[in-house]
């Protein structure tokens, strides 16, 4: 803070005169930013209001004058602080104590309400809401035993890296044990519910055969989760004057990853958003950045708030494809990189296909099947992939490099989630014409036989990769991935033989060698179904369910078209059904399959005689098919709404290509 002894011999207030007092040497700060914990800075040396008074448009005191002048709107602003303060978290328990009600595990009240009083919660400043958070920190024994569960440490950058690999790669990755230090009370809330979302991620992250080096903790490790994210979520990142820096936007988009962890999209996707529209706030989007974003220094070693921007660009883009639903922004310059860069060829990668999940969701709005748009979208994921060398595309991986604390570990797990993404932007970008009725649905045969590969390829690693130690709930985005691929490669095999019967008195087509992979294809999908249903059987997983119960069915479908079978596909809207769930049902004889899908509609696969197929056209919509139709509101969790939208969203692209 600017010497104000050399400037203004007194600072007068609201007509009265501030007296000097004496201060330790080197006391900076103002009485504001010390009571908000904040880093005090100021544009000009000249300048006698600090950046964050005139932001906030509170009185700059500075600590060498006497803070006692009474100041009306002081007090009215911290009663307006306090009540909203009670407001939230009488809210807080009470939601605490309906979902103990409805759902398990969830934490129990006690679990929270034995922490500080709620008069305590609403005292002055910060300390009473760093008590609230600090009271559902573990004890030393409990964080001693979860420290040491063996688990990659990727789990927590997941999402959140902002900052280039480069320099992050630069310096050593700290270990569990370090990261998730008991935090101190004298911390700023958002520090401590940082770590606090650390804590909760690790959790999440515990693979299912590591449970048992649990034993031993004072409560379930999934109450233990949710009773750290939900307090963090009803004290914190859901306060808009507490998340107003980068650390605060940053506990936001772990809130998201969390929740994307933990499948539940759309939560993940409204809190993505949050994050966006506060960084927005900052001008993080114009390329904005200043010391006085941050509430301490040290956090620019970690956060680049260009590359933040970035982050938060691509979860929603792939949030946003994921659930059909619109993007948040349009611009691409970050993909506009200079030799001069010091970027990582993965980075560059990054940065193009970011721009091809944001020209698929674009397409997607105006016209799926416009040839010329996914020519250019398909050149330039092409254009990507060639950033990186063939033997990283290879597709096996080594579960115990994966699974360290080192450098290594989260340069493999880079390599396996974007490969996941990048084939996934494969299947998104040709999948509306696999079941495109055309009469010159032959020229479609180069988008079918992408499709059919990319989901292949998406198969064979969900398998290896469940197959592994580290089958746990930080890779949930990769089932809803799996999904999409095993329904894709399912009906692509479907359409291979109905072009198949279309085209008896002609050579055969492109498409049609799909026959000589159709073994391997139905023992990647009879895996797969196995370890969806193993995973709904074992660990009561909902998502899994779901995607059993319409694979299962699709397979049967497949086997009679094999056998000669010959099927329409057909799309309607029920704007009047409002089951909470995806049920695929078939015959006896497979005669039909009715895939119901909630607020959307239902999906058909029926039987039909040879003769009566008079045109080469898979799929008829007899009805336009609405995105949303009742939905069971936008914050709908797993548990009301097991798939979230990605069976929605991806009949639609089919249906819609059909209709286009």
């Amino acid at each position: 803070m600017p010497e104000l002894s050399e400037n203004i011999a007194l600072q007068v207030v609201g007509g009265g005169v501030l007296k000097r007092r004496k201060v330790r040497k080197g006391t900076q700060s103002c009485w504001e930013c010390k009571r908000r914990k904040t880093r005090c800075t100021f544009a000009a040396p000249t300048d006698s209001i600090c950046d964050g008074c005139r932001s906030r448009q509170t009185r700059c005191i500075s600590q060498v004058f006497h803070d006692e002048v009474p100041y009306t709107s002081k007090n009215n602003d911290r009663l307006d602080r306090m009540e909203s303060l009670v407001e939230q978290v009488t809210r807080m328990l009470n939601q605490l104590n309906i979902s103990q009600q409805h759902k398990s595990p969830e934490p129990p009240i006690s679990a929270i309400a034995s922490g500080p009083s709620l008069e305590s919660l609403v005292s002055s400043d910060f300390g009473s809401l760093s008590d609230a958070l600090l009271a559902v920190w573990p004890n030393r024994h409990d964080l001693d035993l979860i420290v040491n569960v063996p688990i990659g440490i990727s789990i927590l950058f997941h999402g959140v890296v902002c900052q280039s690999y480069t320099e992050m790669f630069s310096r050593q990755i700290e270990s569990p044990q370090r990261m998730l230090q008991t935090p101190s009370r004298d911390s700023h809330p958002v520090f401590i519910a940082r770590r606090i979302l650390l804590l909760a991620t690790l959790l999440q992250g515990i693979p299912p055969n590591s449970v048992d080096k649990l034993v031993g903790l004072s409560s379930d490790y999934r109450i233990m989760m949710s009773r750290l994210f939900s307090t963090v979520t009803k004290l914190v990142t859901s306060n808009d004057e507490l998340v107003n820096s980068i650390e605060g936007i940053e506990c936001i988009m772990m809130e998201s990853m969390y929740l994307n962890n933990a499948g539940n999209l759309r939560q993940a996707w409204l809190a993505n958003r949050r994050a966006m529209s506060m960084a927005q706030l900052m001008g993080l989007h114009t390329g904005a950045s200043s010391s006085s974003m941050f509430l301490e220094a040290e956090t620019q070693n970690r956060i680049n708030p260009s590359y933040m921007w970035f982050r938060l660009v691509v979860s929603d883009r792939y949030l946003s494809l994921m659930l059909g639903l619109p993007q948040g922004s349009h611009e691409h310059a970050f993909a506009n990189l200079e030799p001069e860069d010091k970027c990582m060829a993965i980075e560059r990668m990054e940065r193009l296909e970011s721009v091809a999940g944001s020209l698929i969701i674009q397409r997607n709005s105006a016209d799926r099947t416009n040839l010329a748009a996914t020519s250019k979208i398909d050149k330039l994921l092409q254009d990507a992939a060639t950033a990186m060398p063939p033997q990283w595309w290879s597709t096996t991986f080594n579960p115990t490099t994966i699974s360290g604390n080192g450098i290594k570990a989260f340069e493999e797990t880079l390599r396996l989630m974007n490969q996941f993404t990048h084939n996934h932007l494969l299947v998104q970008l040709h999948l509306p014409y696999m079941m495109l009725s055309s009469s010159t649905e032959l020229s479609y045969d180069y988008n079918k036989m992408i499709a059919a590969n990319a989901s292949r390829t998406i198969l064979t690693q969900f398998i290896s990769f469940r197959n592994s130690i580290l089958a746990s709930a930080y890779c949930r985005g990769i089932d809803f991935i799996t999904f999409i691929a095993s329904t894709t490669l399912c009906l692509a095999h479907i359409e291979s033989r109905r072009q198949h019967s279309t085209y008896t008195s002609s050579c055969n087509t492109a498409f049609q060698s799909l026959k000589h992979q159709r073994l391997g294809d139905c023992g990647l999908l009879e895996r797969t179904l196995e370890i969806m249903e193993k995973m709904a059987k074992d660990n009561s997983d909902v998502v899994a369910q779901k995607i059993s119960h319409i694979l299962r069915p699709l397979l049967a479908v497949e086997d009679n078209s094999f056998k000669g079978g010959c099927y329409q596909i057909d799309a309607s809207s029920e704007a009047g059904k409002q089951e909470s769930q995806c049920i695929g049902d078939t015959s006896k004889n497979s005669h039909a399959i009715h895939i119901h899908i909630p607020y959307f509609g239902t999906v058909q696969i029926e039987h039909q005689s040879a003769e009566s197929d008079q045109t080469p056209s898979a799929f008829d919509a007899s009805g336009q098919l609405e995105a949303f139709l009742l939905v069971p509101g936008l914050a709908a969790d797993v548990d009301e709404w097991a798939l979230q939208g990605v069976d929605m969203a991806l009949f639609s692209n089919l249906a819609n290509g059909s209709l286009d």
